[in-house]
């Protein structure tokens, strides 16, 4: 099991095994998970137009896409571990591949937006948690973190990469982005072939499973992280993706382009930093490293609404982006680390539920804020929320 406060590894000992086939495809199936949104993002203005429909029925795309994810990911995880991680995780890459393929050659709205949905139960966010409970099943202490920071860091800069793609495939073609599902297929075979029994837990008892798993994790251990996830991601998905194009365009007159690159290069911040991470925990405590990344969000944030000029701006968001980097991949190694091997999936994919809650929450909550403080000022108001939520968890979650 991986390690989630100080390690008392080696620095030699946290390293990453490049060339390990079981890495690479961990790696491959975490580089798939970002497709899910950000790679079809840009597209939705096409699909408005070839489809003729609204931008709020385009907008379907994304917001029905997410649903089963969220409702289905605990039983998928459950499933992970009865039966074996890589049946599940490919079983759901060749899924995610066809379906979001096939739309490539849909002419119905109905049709296109019926495969997305199916897409949608082996939504990304699954992808990834069943890819990271295989990091908690093959690695241990610093180098468990070590693996834990390159698979979040794969995250990021998916995520800053396909909207470029996705947006530059759709200047061809409304439906070329979709086919790039197709990549997903040969990434399946890779993780049937390449992972095996000894990388899944032994198999869960079926009728004691949930008994069990709830007898096993620090409930309040797990509740905490589960809580820092939900507020951590609700201000990424709040500020950072709502909120800030509207003040980027606002303050600054920024085009689509310029908030697109700018928000790219933070997530390539992020990614950089989540490398990182293995060495990180090594020299001090899980509760250290997250109270040092909501501070910088806090920073991050602060500066943003302040900054009056390009690069001080620019310092700010990446200052914020250095927090997510420090807060991201720690939180998927304290759950990758609450419970043991054999209901490990089960408990890895509520985070995708958690996630995905937050994804919904997120911009609901900042919209309505931003509605009565304006866009500014809710960034001010955010930072000085993370402050006080860090104080309060300073208080209460002392380092060890």
């Amino acid at each position: 099991m991986g390690a989630t406060e100080t390690s008392g590894s080696n620095e030699r000992d946290v390293g990453v095994q490049w060339r390990s086939p079981i890495l690479i495809a961990i790696f491959a199936a975490t580089l798939m998970t970002p497709m899910d949104v950000p790679l079809i993002s840009p597209v939705l203005p096409e699909i408005g137009a070839v489809f003729g429909v609204s931008a709020s029925r385009a907008g379907l795309f994304i917001t029905l896409y997410a649903l089963p994810g969220i409702l289905l990911a605990p039983f998928i995880g459950a499933l992970a571990d009865r039966i074996g991680r890589r049946f599940v995780l490919s079983g759901c890459l060749v899924v995610f591949g066809l379906a979001g393929t096939a739309i490539a050659f849909t002419t119905d709205f109905t049709v296109a937006l019926g495969l997305r949905i199916i897409q949608g139960f082996a939504a990304g966010s699954i992808l990834s948690a069943l890819a990271m409970t295989v990091v908690g099943d093959r690695y241990d202490g610093g180098q468990h973190d070590s693996v834990m920071g390159v698979t979040s860091a794969m995250l990021s800069l998916g995520t800053a990469l396909y909207p470029v793609i996705g947006g530059y495939l759709a200047s061809y073609a409304w439906n070329a982005p979709f086919l790039l599902y197709a990549l997903t297929v040969p990434v399946a075979g890779l993780v049937f072939f390449t992972l095996d029994d000894s990388d899944s837990s032994s198999h869960a008892n079926d009728r004691g499973y949930l008994r069990d798993a709830l007898r096993k994790i620090p409930t309040s251990r797990a509740v905490a992280l589960y809580g820092i996830m939900f507020a951590s991601f609700t201000l990424l998905f709040g500020a950072l993706y709502t909120i800030l194009p509207f003040y980027l365009t606002e303050a600054f007159r920024f085009t689509a382009t310029d908030v697109g690159l700018l928000t790219s290069v933070v997530l390539f911040v992020t990614g950089i930093t989540s490398t990182q991470n293995g060495r990180f925990t090594m020299r001090v405590s899980t509760t250290t490293l997250l109270m040092s990344g909501f501070v910088l969000y806090a920073i991050g944030l602060l500066g943003m609404a302040l900054a009056n000029a390009l690069p001080l701006l620019v310092g700010a968001m990446l200052v914020f982006g250095i927090g997510g980097g420090l807060i991201t991949p720690t939180l998927f190694a304290g759950v990758s680390a609450l419970a043991p091997d054999h209901v490990r999936a089960g408990v890895m994919s509520l985070q995708t539920t958690t996630i995905g809650v937050s994804q919904v929450v997120g911009p609901a909550l900042f919209t309505l804020v931003a509605g009565l403080i304006g866009h500014r000022g809710t960034l001010l108001g955010a930072s000085g929320v993370v402050v006080i939520g860090t104080a309060l968890f300073g208080i209460v979650a002392p380092d060890p």
